[in-house]
């Protein structure tokens, strides 16, 4: 029995995780599915342009909230919360703004600025409960926000894509009340302990601003390529790249789910004496992920003609799926290379590798012949993650070949 206790203590953890990420994950794709049932190929397609913005929002929010707060487990005080909430919103609303006016002419879209405040308060409700460890609470949220989404857009039937990007927004807001009855759980408490190292708006800021940017290299592979099929004249394009991608979700969350998780454990082993195991067990991790992502790519690529007929309808039936049996796999290397340069500490050396995957992706953007279409778009978004995750490895082998050098010296 108290083998079996101890099972289920080192495995509660990472099945909760996963549950919960898989839930959310279902949520996002029962969203695309609803989006793509209630409104027409082209409405989809430009209804899929805003929520790309929602996915750089996305990439904000993990690097100054989420992932500061999953180290620390605790903010400094109420204001530092605050502030760091309000950072995430005003860079996500200055992003939208940008692109408004620069690339989708007309009057405001206030159902940009509402979808981004909405989902804001989403994300902060799950950081807060993940560091609390409330994932019962998590798993049922996710289950909420997914009947939300199918009476909203399927019972509902909204008449545009404006209509049905408010809604969503409205679906997102009672979440605040969430987050008013967890944000005691994540403020330093009092006394706080000799050795605590809570949160502060300064290493938030100076922590994310790096990760952003490393993380807004890739968006610009997944949701800006979105982004600029669906702003142009073929939108449809742009929500066909958006079912691809969105197929890819599962994945990444579960990914995503497991990256989190052993990220404490590596960070506190990735700079001490047990640096060996906490290579062994990212090493582990690596491959284990390249395996998963690899496993699902195969059978996405053999049932996708048959899943999207079933999931988007009828108009996305003849969809290529030939890339699924190799692009997950070298996505999901890349995204479980991240965690060992979170782990160690290196968001700058994580960021030039970004920055050499986003240019050969632009490079490969740029030789292709016009119109550009969704599958030109899928090759080059693959090739720009396999230079980065090239890259990457090389210099994770640098960086563990150094620092054992310095402990053996």
């Amino acid at each position: 029995m108290a083998s079996l206790s101890g099972i289920r203590k080192r495995l509660g953890g990472p099945i909760y995780a996963v549950a919960d990420q898989c839930i959310y994950s279902a949520s996002q794709l029962l969203l695309s599915f609803a989006l793509a049932r209630a409104l027409s190929p082209s409405d989809f397609g430009i209804a899929s342009a805003f929520l790309a913005i929602v996915s750089f929002q996305y990439i904000v929010h993990t690097a100054v909230v989420h992932e500061p707060l999953l180290i620390k487990r605790y903010y400094a005080g109420r204001s530092a919360a605050w502030w760091s909430w309000a950072l995430v919103l005003a860079v996500s609303i200055a992003g939208f703004l940008a692109w408004q006016f620069t690339s989708f002419p007309g009057p405001l879209r206030w159902a940009g600025v509402a979808l981004i405040a909405g989902y804001e308060i989403f994300w902060i409700s799950r950081s807060i409960l993940l560091v609390g460890r409330r994932y019962l609470v998590l798993c049922a949220s996710g289950l909420l926000i997914c009947i939300g989404y199918v009476t909203v857009l399927i019972g509902l039937k909204p008449a545009s894509w404006t209509q049905a990007l408010l809604w969503i927004a409205v679906i997102q807001l009672p979440f605040a009340i969430l987050v008013a009855m967890s944000l005691r759980q994540v403020m330093a408490p009092l006394p706080a302990a000799a050795n605590a190292q809570a949160l502060t708006l300064g290493e938030a800021a100076s922590y994310g601003w790096k990760a952003s940017l490393s993380q807004f290299m890739s968006w610009i592979m997944t949701g800006g390529a979105i982004l600029l099929l669906g702003s142009s004249a073929d939108s449809v394009q742009g929500g066909l790249l958006k079912i691809y991608i969105t197929f890819l979700l599962p994945m990444q969350y579960v990914l995503l789910a497991l990256g989190y998780y052993v990220l404490p454990r590596l960070a506190a082993g990735w700079t001490s004496d047990r640096r060996k195991d906490a290579f062994r067990l990212f090493v582990k991790f690596v491959v284990f992920g390249f395996v998963v992502a690899e496993v699902g790519g195969i059978l996405l690529g053999l049932l996708g003609p048959y899943l999207v007929v079933l999931a988007f309808g009828k108009n996305y039936g003849g969809m290529d799926f030939s890339p699924f049996f190799y692009a997950p796999a070298i996505f999901g290397l890349t995204m479980c290379l991240r965690t060992g340069f979170r782990a160690a500490g290196r968001p700058g050396a994580l960021l030039w590798c970004s920055i050499f995957g986003a240019l050969v992706f632009a490079a490969a953007m740029l030789a292709a012949t016009p119109p550009i279409s969704y599958i030109q778009t899928i090759n080059a978004m693959t090739l720009g993650f396999a230079c980065m995750a090239a890259v990457m490895m090389a210099w994770l082998f640098f960086i563990m070949r150094a620092a054992g050098s310095d402990q053996t010296g």
